[in-house]
This record gives structure tokens, C-alpha cells and sequence, in this order.
């Protein structure tokens, strides 16, 4: 009877201290994930890509993100992000977390945040379509509004 008692006393501890922590996300680091191929826009296209530039450098910070990839508008700003496979179950709340974080550091833009793999891919042509300086403005918002569109389809 006592082992039952301490195997009951065992399992509601652990069970608090793992559902303790209700942030989805590793508060950032002080350290950058070095693992993460950040590509930098230039900043002399028709649309000045500082703000999706700056994004990538703040969510390297975090340490369950993998693959970031970021274009902005002059009134939109699109982020896709890759998650550790472990946080994967978290995604709708880490999608949140991201958004409210970027929204503090671009309270002038509308932030857009997606995980979904096909955004990914969509969002890093886009990324090397603004690197080559293949794009008007008027051609990247279209491809962003159609991409914004997309995510909420799949969602």
C-alpha cells in the first residue's frame, strides 16, 4: 500500500512540473542558432526588406526554430517558419507566440506568420525572386496578398 502511495505522489509531481511551462516557445536566447541559413535581402529593391531582415535576426534567437524566411510589403510582413519536430505538436500556439512578438517590434505592419511547408517553399522563391531584383512592388505585394491567401486555405 505505501509503494502505491508514493508511485501516486510521483506521477502528480511530475505531471505539474511538465505542465508547468505553458509557453510554447524556448524564451530567445543570447545566442543565435548558427544552424539556421539566414538569407539577407538586400535592401535596394523597390520595397525596402529591412523589416523582414530584421525579423529573421530576432527569431534566430529562438531555439527550436530551424528555417526562418521573411518578405514584407510596405504594410505587410510574411514570415514562414520551420519548428523542431519535438514542437511540432505546438505549432497553432507558437504561430501566436511569433505573431504577438512581431507584432511589438512592427506595431506599423500587419504580421502574417506560417509553418506550413508549402508556404515555406512558396516564401523562399519569393525571398530569391526580391534577391535577383525580379520584381516590381506592385508584382511582390500581388505574390504576397496570393501567399497570405494560400496559408489560410491550408489552415
Amino acid at each position: 500500500m505505501q509503494i502505491g502511495k508514493w508511485i501516486g505522489m510521483v506521477a502528480l509531481v511530475v505531471t505539474l512540473v511538465a505542465c508547468g511551462n505553458d509557453s510554447a516557445l524556448e524564451p530567445p536566447t543570447n545566442q543565435k542558432n548558427e544552424k539556421i541559413n539566414l538569407t539577407k535581402i538586400s535592401t535596394e529593391q523597390p520595397v525596402s526588406q529591412k523589416p523582414a531582415n530584421k525579423a529573421k535576426d530576432l527569431l534566430s534567437y529562438y531555439p527550436e526554430i530551424t528555417k526562418i524566411n521573411a518578405v514584407n510589403t510596405d504594410k505587410i510582413l510574411l514570415l514562414t517558419v520551420e519548428i523542431k519536430h519535438m514542437k511540432r505538436f505546438k505549432l497553432a500556439d507558437i504561430r501566436k507566440e511569433l505573431k504577438k512578438e512581431m507584432k511589438k517590434t512592427f506595431p506599423d505592419l500587419k504580421i502574417e506568420v506560417s509553418t506550413d511547408k508549402k508556404i515555406v517553399l512558396e516564401l523562399e522563391k519569393l525571398e530569391k525572386q526580391i534577391q535577383e531584383n525580379k520584381l516590381t512592388k506592385k508584382e511582390l505585394k500581388k505574390e504576397v496578398k496570393r501567399l497570405i491567401e494560400f496559408s489560410k486555405e491550408h489552415t
